[in-house]
């Protein structure tokens, strides 16, 4: 039995503004589509995107590990116009505390921006990961979230193990080929 998506991300978009609302819990279950969704927003060639987490009440680590490899430019093609601006909008109270903890702030803009009108919807994909491709866009994630602070490195060491050992990983994170 296929259980629906708890999370949903509408998109739109007004000249080179995109903007992804985040509706639902941002879940390791939710990151390939979450991680899918973004990759087709920076194919579009937007300079900026607005994440909007105001109806995002938690966020788990597999979630801003996506987050985190959009900021660092996974999936910007070379050569490409000039890196994404992205700013985290409205985040919740359990949703900065975490970007607190995993010391995110110097990545992430945060904003408390309106909703802007008359933007016009993106078509968007809704295209699922497969378990592997979850587990090492996890993986992945959480490598550069471990490279952020001796604390995170703390923090992840199992999971890390775990996955790398559930995968057979042992190419760095920086060597693997994009999702």
């Amino acid at each position: 039995m296929n259980t629906p998506p708890a999370t949903t991300f509408p998109a739109f978009a007004a000249g080179d503004l995109a903007w992804i609302g985040v509706i639902g819990p941002g879940i390791c279950r939710e990151s390939g589509r979450f991680e899918t969704l973004l990759d087709q927003i920076v194919l579009r060639g937007f300079t900026t995107l607005v994440v909007d987490l105001a109806s995002c009440p938690r966020m788990d680590s597999t979630f801003v590990g996506v987050l985190l490899r959009l900021v660092q430019g996974v999936g910007i093609p070379d050569g490409a116009a000039p890196k994404l601006r992205v700013i985290l909008n409205r985040p919740t109270d359990q949703v900065r505390e975490l970007l607190d903890t995993l010391c995110l702030d110097q990545y992430f803009e945060i904003g408390d921006l309106a909703v802007i009108e008359g933007m016009d919807q993106l078509s968007i994909e809704d295209r699922d990961l497969t378990k592997e491709e979850i587990m090492a866009l996890s993986l992945d994630g959480h490598e550069r979230l471990a490279a952020v602070n001796a604390g995170n490195a703390a923090r992840f060491a199992n999971l890390l193990g775990v996955l790398r050992k559930q995968l057979g990983a042992t190419v760095p994170a920086g060597d693997r080929p994009r999702l």
